[in-house]
C-alpha cells in the first residue's frame, strides 16, 4: 500500500531550490492512461497520475462496482456493460486525478461526484482542440469563454469533498501571432479558475491550434505568464504546472527554478517514450520498461486492443522530436508495430515483448472493454518509423480524432 499522504497538488519549495527534484505527473492522454500505464508510472517514481478524459456526461452514466477479484473499483456504464474506469486503490490512493470533459456545469458535477471517493483530485479539460470537443462546447472551446469554464469549476467543488482538489488543464487563451495579448486573455482566464475554486492550473504550453509533432512549445511565454501571476496586486493561490515536451528531468527542474518558475510539470509523450523518466535516474532500457508494462496488462486483465494500442505508441517514433528518439535505447528487431496490430490477446503481446509471467495472485471473470474505437490504420498508414522532424507535420487522421461517445456506440471489431 502507497502512502495516503497526499501529493496534490504540489507546491514547490520557496524560491523553487536548485537541489529539489521536480514534482513530475503523468498528464492525461486519451486511450494511453488506462491503469497499467498508471501504475507503471507510480511504480517508476510519478507523483501523481491522471486518468484519460473521461465524457463527463458518459461518466456520469457509470456505476461504481468493486472488483473482488482484481481489488480494483471499476466504473462501468450502467447500458452497455463498458468499463470507463478502473482504479487499483493499492497502488493509486492519494495519487489518481480523474480528467472530465464536460462543456456544462451539470454534468462536470455529476461526473466528479461520482469519482471523489476514489481519487485526490477531479480535472476539467481544456486544451484538447479535437472536433468532439469543441463542437460540445468542450476542451479547447473553454478557452474562449470563461464565465463558463468557471461556472463549471465552481460547480465540480461544489460535489467535491474538501480533500478532493479540483483543477484545470488549460493552453495559451488567444494566438501566437500576439504574445501579449495571449498572455493578457490567459492570466484573465487563469484568475477567473482560481476564483472559481480552483486548487492548481496546468498550462499545455501550446495554443489550441498547435500541433505537438510539429509546433515547439512556448516555455519563455509560459515563465512570463507565470510571473504575472504570481507577482499580480490580487492574490494567486492555485497551484501552477507546465505541460509540454519534458523529455529531460533537468528541463523540469530548471522550469520549477526562480521567479517564473512552477510547482510541477506533467509528462505526456514522453512517459510514452519511455515511463521510467520518473524515476529521475537514467532511465531504464524500454526492454525492462515494456516487459514491465505487460506485466502490469496481466495484473489488470487489460482488453487487449487498449494494451497493443499503448505499445504500439510505446514503439512509435512519430510523435517524438529526433532528439529525444536518438538519446534512447532500441529495442529488438522483432519488436515491430506490424507484428503487434497482428496481435490478438495479450498473451500474443507477451508472447513478442516478453513479461505476463507475474500473477499478482488476482483472478477475473475476463477482460472489460472500455467503449472506444481502435484502428490499427492509425499506425500502419503513417510513417510512424521516423523521428518528428521540425517543421514537419506527418497529420493523418487517427484514433484521437474519433467521437468517444459515437464510437462506444459502434460496433467493436
Amino acid at each position: 500500500m502507497v502512502s495516503q499522504v497526499p501529493r496534490w497538488p504540489p507546491r514547490r519549495p520557496d524560491g523553487g531550490s536548485d537541489d529539489a527534484p521536480p514534482f513530475l505527473g503523468l498528464a492525461p492522454m486519451v486511450r494511453a492512461n488506462s491503469t497499467p500505464l498508471r501504475a507503471l508510472a507510480l511504480h517508476y517514481g510519478a507523483d501523481v497520475v491522471f486518468s484519460e478524459e473521461l465524457i463527463a456526461k458518459r461518466l456520469a452514466q457509470c456505476e461504481r462496482r468493486e472488483n473482488a477479484g482484481l481489488g480494483t473499483v471499476d466504473f462501468v456504464h450502467a447500458t452497455d456493460g463498458t468499463t470507463a474506469l478502473r482504479v487499483d486503490p493499492s497502488v493509486e490512493a492519494g495519487r489518481l486525478v480523474v480528467q472530465v470533459g464536460a462543456g456544462d456545469p451539470a454534468s462536470a458535477a455529476a461526473a466528479a461526484r461520482l469519482v471523489a471517493r476514489d481519487c485526490v483530485g477531479v480535472d476539467l479539460n481544456m486544451g484538447c482542440p479535437k472536433r468532439f470537443s469543441l463542437t460540445d462546447g468542450m476542451g479547447a472551446a473553454l478557452l474562449r469563454d470563461p464565465a463558463r469554464a468557471a461556472a463549471i469549476v465552481r460547480s465540480m467543488r461544489a460535489a467535491c469533498p474538501d480533500d478532493v482538489a479540483v483543477s484545470a488543464k488549460i493552453r495559451f487563451a488567444g494566438t501566437a501571432a500576439d504574445e501579449a495579448a495571449a498572455i493578457d486573455a490567459t492570466e484573465a482566464l487563469c484568475r477567473a479558475l482560481d476564483a472559481a475554486g480552483a486548487a492548481a492550473i496546468t498550462l499545455h504550453c501550446r495554443y489550441a491550434g498547435d500541433a505537438p509533432e510539429r509546433t515547439p512549445c512556448h516555455r519563455e511565454t509560459a515563465r512570463r505568464l507565470v510571473r504575472r501571476l504570481r507577482e499580480g496586486a490580487d492574490e494567486f493561490r492555485a497551484a501552477l504546472l507546465l505541460n509540454g515536451d519534458f523529455y529531460d528531468v533537468d528541463d523540469a527542474r530548471q522550469a520549477c527554478r526562480g521567479p517564473g518558475g512552477v510547482d510541477g510539470i506533467l509528462v505526456a509523450r514522453p512517459a510514452l517514450l519511455n515511463p521510467s523518466l520518473f524515476r529521475r535516474a537514467d532511465p531504464l532500457p524500454r526492454l525492462v520498461v515494456m516487459r514491465d508494462y505487460v506485466d502490469r496488462l496481466v495484473r489488470y486483465d487489460m482488453n487487449y486492443k487498449n494494451a497493443k494500442y499503448v505499445v504500439m505508441e510505446m514503439l512509435a517514433k512519430r510523435r517524438h522530436p529526433a532528439r529525444a528518439w536518438n538519446a534512447r535505447d532500441e529495442v529488438p528487431e522483432a519488436w515491430t508495430i506490424e507484428r503487434v496490430s497482428q496481435t490478438r490477446s495479450v498473451a500474443d503481446i507477451a508472447a513478442i515483448v516478453g513479461g505476463g509471467q507475474q500473477s499478482f495472485g488476482v483472478s477475473s471473470s475476463g477482460a472489460a472493454t472500455d467503449g472506444r474505437r481502435y484502428d490499427d490504420d492509425y499506425f500502419l498508414k503513417a510513417d510512424w518509423a521516423a523521428p518528428q522532424q521540425p517543421g514537419t507535420s506527418g497529420r493523418h487522421r487517427g484514433a484521437d480524432d474519433d467521437d468517444p461517445e459515437r464510437a462506444a456506440k459502434e460496433p467493436r471489431r
